[in-house]
Order: C-alpha cells, then structure tokens, then sequence
C-alpha cells in the first residue's frame, strides 16, 4: 500500500516462506484438472511472506513493529534500502507506516501457520497514539488487496487516498474461489478519535471488479465496469470454509432482480477508490458505465477486508478474517 529514505526503517526482510521457494501459482490446484484453473496471481496461495522492521518515534515508546507483505524478500538482512518492496508481488497489505506528527505503523495482517504452509490473517484492531499532547484513536481493519500504499501516510483523514487499487489485467475468468474463516467480533462501532454505536454485526468482505479504464488530457482515471463479484462474508462458528466459489458477474447487470446498487453499483456511487495516473498522482476512480460482457478488461481490482465499513472506520474490534488458496476459475 512504502517508506521513503529518510525513514526510521530497517528493512531486515525476512522470507518466511515454509520452502523459501518464489511461488508462482497455488500449490493446491488439482492436478488432473488444471486447465479451468488456467492464469493465476502470483503469491495467490498465500504461503510467501516476509517482512520488514518499522522503529516508532521514542515518545511513542520507540518499539520496532514487523510489517508483514505478502511475497519473496527483494533484500538482504541488514539492508540499508528501506524501500524495496518484492516488485513481483502485486499484494498490498494494511500493514503501513505513517508519518503523523510521530512516525507510527499500523499492524493488522499476519501470516498464520496452516497445515504445511501459511494462512492470511486479518484483524480489525482499534489503534491510539498521543501526538503532541492530542490522542488519536481510530479502527483498522486488516485488508490485502492488489495495488500499493503510497506511504508514508500523512493523514489518518482520507485513508483511501493513499491506497492505489488495481493491476493490470486482461483475463476473464468465470469465478473467483478461496477458503475462509471468519470471527466477527462484538459491539460494532464506528471509531475515529470518538466511538459511536453501529447496529448490525460485522462481516468480512471480499471484492472483485474487472473495468476497461483510460485517462484524459487532465490525468483522470474512467472505466467501465466489465464484470464484478462481491460477497459479504458472516461468522463461520470457528470453522474454515473450503473452497467457497463466487460466480463473476459480467455485462449490465443493473436490471437484474438480484441487483443491489448499494453494494453492486458503480464506482463512486457505492465507494470511492483511487488510482495512479499516468503523472503518478493519485486521483479518484470513475466507473461511467458498464460494458458488454463480451469485452476484454485492461485492470482488476481485488480485495478481502476484516470489517465491510473498515475504510470508514467502522467495524467490531476483533473482528478476524483468514483466507487461503485464492485462485481464479476458467
């Protein structure tokens, strides 16, 4: 979702990947079928991981915090680059730093250990710092997505801003398929410096959406939205759920019976996402219509989050949400 220079990071990555192997595809998919499973994201099956070593301001406490990313070590241990992220994952975590008066990172996305590999693990936490005599408290909920953080974060305001969504994508997949695990947590609130009561448990959320973007003149991003899955995902009991599938919508689907257009509608309508154009500034996405099912994308957007309203800070503190194996169906 990345440190510049003058940072207090030590970028001592460490891969903790359960064969050290670079991981092009999930290791999972059945051998005597792999032709529906066809083009997969790399580090899809969730078990490459390292991280790097964030130092907190000392009067914040001075601790050194673990930001975990999803991918292979791009450095050596005891490396002086604190930028270098692994360029071939195109995994983005919540898991960032900020810059907010105080240098301060924000943890909320583990790798877990899981039978003889590893798990994602997302959690939503609530995070409080005293910055200059002001305390700030606020929710986080554990996401990964596909994209980049653009770090560090100066403002604990407009969250979304710094998070560049989307990668490149031309595939059509029928569906999107992973195992899951979900614990809501209790008492949802919305916080953001105070707390508010929010009716309604909380859920995890995944999302996909397939869009033909371009630029204008001006450097805004426009799309079309091609085809889309979203699903929001309630407590299991404790138990994984193996190998749910979710069917890719594609075409118009605003005159559908089934159409919801608070959660399936266009974007920004149902939430603002921003992207990088191509001067690298970060500007808001907008999806103008949708196109034929017949189509080909340019760009996919991916992500699960531990708490639906996360971005908005609301959410149920304990709120956890593990996914595995996340592969594409053909």
């Amino acid at each position: 979702m990345f440190v510049k220079s003058n940072r207090i990071v030590c970028c001592l990555a460490i891969i903790i990947s359960f064969t050290g192997e670079n991981r092009l595809f999930a290791q999972s998919l059945p051998k005597n079928d792999y032709s529906k499973y066809a083009f997969q994201l790399k580090y899809s099956d969730l078990d490459s991981w390292y991280y790097m070593q964030v130092k907190e301001s000392t009067v914040i406490g001075g601790d050194i915090k673990k930001l975990y990313q999803i991918g292979n070590s791009p450095c050596s241990v005891n490396s002086s680059n604190e930028t270098e992220k692994d360029h071939e994952s195109e995994w983005a975590t919540t898991n960032i730093f900020a810059r907010i008066g105080v240098n301060v990172a924000v943890t909320c996305v583990f790798p877990e250990k899981k039978n003889d590999g590893f798990c994602c693990r997302m959690e939503s936490v609530i995070k409080t710092v005293d910055v200059i005599g002001i305390k700030i408290k606020v929710l986080v909920s554990g996401a990964i997505f596909l994209g980049n953080v653009y770090e560090p974060v100066r403002s604990i305001k407009y969250p979304i801003r710094q998070l560049n969504h989307g990668i490149a994508f031309t595939q059509k997949p029928k569906a999107v398929q992973f195992s899951y695990r979900y614990k809501a947590g209790q008492n949802r609130k919305r916080i953001y410096y105070s707390s508010t009561a929010v009716s309604g448990p909380d859920k995890g959320e995944f999302c996909m959406i397939l869009q033909k973007r371009w630029e204008d003149s001006k450097g805004n991003v426009f799309a079309k939205r091609i085809g889309g899955a979203r699903s929001f995902l309630n407590d299991s009991g404790n138990k994984w759920v193996n190998d749910t599938t979710i069917s890719i919508l594609y075409g118009d689907i605003s005159r559908e019976s089934f159409f919801n257009p608070s959660t399936m509608g266009l974007i920004p309508q149902i939430s603002e996402l921003y992207v990088k154009n191509s001067r690298d500034k970060m500007v808001p996405l907008t999806e103008t219509s949708w196109d034929k099912s017949n189509d080909s994308p340019t760009h996919l957007i991916l992500y699960f989050t531990s708490s639906f309203e996360g971005i908005n800070y609301t959410g149920s503190p304990g709120s956890v949400f593990w996914i595995d194996n996340v592969r594409f169906i053909y």
